[in-house]
């Protein structure tokens, strides 16, 4: 999934931080490129523990939020609501983990998490 994400930053000329997580959001892979910045690799973990404790991208779960009074995700702690953050789910439906993405904008993010997940699709 790494690599997936990795190569699609290259593609691109990017430098990104990739963080997965398990369903119950504890990190079990991180990689960070050369020539990001230190919010990014907060903002990786941030969005995997997102996905991780609520299985929606991180990208849904703030238009869900946004078409609710008081945009009520906003305060909760550890959530994040910018694009690159997506769960991990296998074919049958069971949420396994989750991927963030951070270290371009937010569109960006969401392009080189979906990468990795197309790069498994196959293995779910």
């Amino acid at each position: 999934m790494a690599q997936a994400a990795q190569a699609k930053a290259e593609e691109k000329k990017l430098k990104i931080v990739v963080a997965i997580m398990d369903a119950h959001g504890n990190l079990k892979y991180y990689s960070r490129m050369d020539g990001n910045n230190f919010v990014s690799v907060r903002m990786a973990q941030l969005k995997a523990f997102t996905s991780a404790s609520i299985p929606l991208s991180t990208k849904a779960l703030a238009e869900r939020s946004a078409s609710m009074p008081n945009d009520p995700y906003l305060g909760v702690p550890g959530i994040v609501l910018l694009e690159g953050g997506l769960p991990i789910i296998t074919k049958d439906g069971q949420h396994i983990g989750s991927i963030g993405i951070s270290g371009a904008n937010p569109e960006l993010d969401g392009i080189c998490a979906q990468a990795a997940l197309d790069a498994i699709a196959n293995d779910l």
